[in-house]
């Protein structure tokens, strides 16, 4: 009895070990795990995207990457502010994703928030790699530093 009892005991932790794994673990590409809601946001499927990208940042909520694509959803259903804090997120839940910092340096200079834009530009400078944005980024730079002189 008490074998059968240890059993079913190792069983459970098992079970339950298995299953916490499953819902924390991060999948290495996320292209691929976030493709689907790209797709449907490609051919204007803007609330089936938001939706998919939602039930990642539940399952991910430690995802940049995750953050980041649902606030790209949100923005294009026109819900900025929403869209804003998971930007906000994906830069506070992993300062080294590049993407993050660039929409939520995209959002506050729409904003006027031209100073918080400006660092989370150089940030994302500093993160990135993308040699054909850094142009674009350094002009929007600039752009918000003449905002704020004027």
């Amino acid at each position: 009895m008490l074998k059968r009892s240890l059993s079913v005991s190792l069983l459970a932790l098992a079970l339950l070990s298995a299953t916490a794994s499953s819902v924390s673990a991060k999948p290495t590409d996320w292209d691929k795990e976030l493709a689907k809601g790209y797709q449907q946001l490609s051919i204007g499927n803007k609330e089936v995207a938001a939706e998919f990208f939602a039930k990642k940042v539940a399952k991910y909520p430690g995802s940049a990457a995750c953050h980041t694509a649902l606030g790209k959803a949100l923005k294009r259903l026109g819900k900025l502010d929403e869209a804003k804090k998971e930007f906000r997120s994906a830069t506070q839940c992993e300062p080294t994703f590049a993407d993050g910092f660039y929409e939520f340096g995209s959002s506050l200079e729409a904003d006027g928030q031209y100073k918080e834009a400006i660092e989370n530009f150089q940030k994302y400078l500093e993160l990135s790699q993308d040699a054909a944005k850094r142009k674009n980024i350094e002009d929007r730079i600039r752009f918000c530093q003449d905002k704020l002189s004027s």
